[in-house]
């Protein structure tokens, strides 16, 4: 059952610990349907997470801190016509909220082999966690192997920061089932968090 609006006087760290995701309409305020993240002190890359670094290897990606990134009109523009494109029920307030107006910090800018920008993911990074919330891509794209690069790469890149866990959003048979897949997934259910049962 999803629970929306949720308004505490908790930490992210301690409203991710409980299961709880960001929304993106406004900071502060969390929701609760279903959550996923990988546990990084079990960290171990599978044949499948190799293979998919292996077939993105052409693009490239930089790391910039969110606050030193432009949401200028052309990028916003690109992202609206994106989710347009993908059928996400996005709306454009949404998509400026989360860039300018929330906990998210760092923002990763792909770009293909012609130095072409491609995808976006926005992220949140503490000193003991992250979270990959939103990922923005060409809608070409959207049956290729980069999606899940996008998600996979955080999760590397936390590792290497000594995290203790990446979270990845929601989860479900419809909604992001690819995660399953991910170093040390774990997801939450009955107030617990879980490795997942097969």
């Amino acid at each position: 059952m999803s629970t929306f609006n949720i308004k505490n006087n908790l930490s992210p760290e301690e409203n991710y610990q409980s299961g709880l995701l960001p929304q993106r309409n406004k900071k502060g305020l969390y929701y609760k349907q279903s959550s996923c993240r990988s546990q990084l002190n079990n960290f171990n890359l599978s044949s499948e997470n190799r293979r998919i670094l292996n077939k993105t290897k052409d693009f490239s990606f930089k790391v910039l801190p969110l606050k030193d990134f432009n949401l200028a009109p052309n990028i916003q523009k690109n992202i609206i016509a994106w989710t347009k494109a993908l059928a996400w029920d996005f709306p454009p307030s949404s998509i400026k909220t989360i860039f300018n107006q929330h906990i998210f910090n760092y923002v990763y800018v792909w770009q293909n082999s012609k130095k072409q920008t491609i995808a976006y993911g926005l992220c949140y990074f503490s000193d003991s966690i992250s979270h990959i919330a939103y990922v923005f891509y060409q809608p070409e794209l959207a049956h290729s192997n980069l999606p899940i690069r996008l998600t996979l790469q955080v999760i590397i890149d936390s590792q290497a920061k000594n995290l203790k866990y990446c979270y990845l959003g929601r989860f479900s048979p419809q909604t992001g089932y690819y995660k399953r897949n991910m170093p040390g997934f774990e997801h939450f259910v009955n107030n617990s968090w879980q490795t997942l049962k097969t």
